[in-house]
């Protein structure tokens, strides 16, 4: 009998390789990520209950920049440094990918600019110039 103290079942929807999911519609930022999304979240080890999920509370693990980084062990991702050749090529299929939302009229035109813009400001905190730039 479920009370306050039941422990009830999670379910969580399936993911890519990168932790993301794929049911729904495929947004720019999970067309081209930087990082995992995750529609929960656990509690901080600080606030106790590590094991217990927030509510109404999403998540964003960010890839490792460099290979370097991805070997250390913080992520198993691939870094992005391998996923991107550079900050351009990754605003530009960030771009194709609100296009192709465009075409399938889930967006309007106009909300392309504004997602490109949020990509490139995304990459200016994640990607550093001396890893992308000169991979070209």
């Amino acid at each position: 009998m479920a009370g306050p103290t039941a422990v009830l079942r999670s379910w969580f929807p399936r993911a890519d390789k990168d932790g993301n999911v794929i049911s729904g519609l495929r947004l720019p930022e999970q067309s081209v990520p930087l990082g995992t999304y995750g529609g929960w979240a656990f509690r901080s080890e600080s606030d106790g209950q590590s094991d217990t999920l927030v509510s109404m509370s999403g998540s964003y693990i960010p890839f490792a920049k460099t290979i370097t980084e991805r070997e250390k062990g913080r992520r198993s991702a691939v870094s992005l440094e391998e996923r991107y050749s550079g900050r351009a090529t990754t605003c530009i299929a960030s771009e194709e990918s609100a296009r192709k939302l465009v075409q399938e009229r889930y967006l309007l035109q106009e909300d392309v600019a504004p997602i490109v813009e949020a990509a490139r400001s995304a990459l200016g905190l994640t990607m550093n110039s001396t890893t992308t730039e000169s991979r070209k």
